[in-house]
């Protein structure tokens, strides 16, 4: 494959970066982007905006199945990063697409010293199961990490309360609630009899993201 040229005095970006020290802020919003877009000539470098490559705002509900898939790999590689997996080994882990991922990603992934990081929270919207206390098992679209971790957090207790048949793992749950992206407020399941009846109810059991 044949590397479009960078600009019309550099053939490539390691010659353009190379040629004078690159210290203006032009310079440094050019070298920022690169980051973000290698395959960008100088041109669509200079031209771009983060904001049109960027879907970590963009509602759960006007994306595309496809997006949905890549934006539930984003949130695994966001996951892995917080456990101190670096950038890298998250995209082999996952199979994802470093493009994707880094614009589902948007803001709360950037480069630090060289390196890849991520905030250690953010909303992003997703959709996940929620055992709710009126209508039983439900997907909800949550708008903060604080919430995904919460509901992970739920389905941990959830299993051990239904292995061990000891309700005292669900305490914590008993006043929380989550909101969701329509502002609609949910009650986490606590009684284990109506937990049970839940899980019967299924034909097949659920495979739930933990988001910890």
């Amino acid at each position: 494959m044949t590397l479009k040229q960078f600009s019309k005095d550099y053939r490539t970006y390691g010659t353009w970066l190379k040629a004078q020290p690159r210290t203006s802020e032009y310079a440094k919003r050019i070298i920022r982007f690169h980051e973000r877009f290698p395959t960008f000539n100088l041109n669509e470098l200079r031209n771009t905006r983060l904001k049109d490559h960027n879907l970590s705002t963009t509602s759960w509900k006007i994306l595309k199945a496809q997006q949905k898939r890549d934006r539930n790999l984003s949130l695994q590689i966001l996951r892995l990063m917080r456990k101190g997996v670096p950038f890298s080994k998250a995209i082999e882990k996952t199979g994802a697409n470093k493009k994707n991922t880094i614009s589902n990603l948007g803001k709360y992934l950037y480069k630090s010293k060289g390196k890849w990081k991520v905030t250690a929270s953010d909303k992003i919207e997703s959709e996940m199961m929620f055992y709710e206390r009126d209508e039983g098992l439900i997907s909800i679209i949550t708008t903060r990490s604080k919430d995904r971790s919460l509901i992970a957090e739920y389905f941990n207790a959830v299993n051990k309360a239904l292995k061990s048949g000891d309700s005292k793992f669900l305490k914590k749950f008993e006043n929380a609630k989550v909101i969701d992206a329509e502002g609609n407020e949910h009650y986490f399941v606590t009684d284990l009899e109506r937990l049970y009846e839940i899980q019967d109810a299924q034909e097949e059991p659920e495979f739930f993201e933990l988001y910890v």
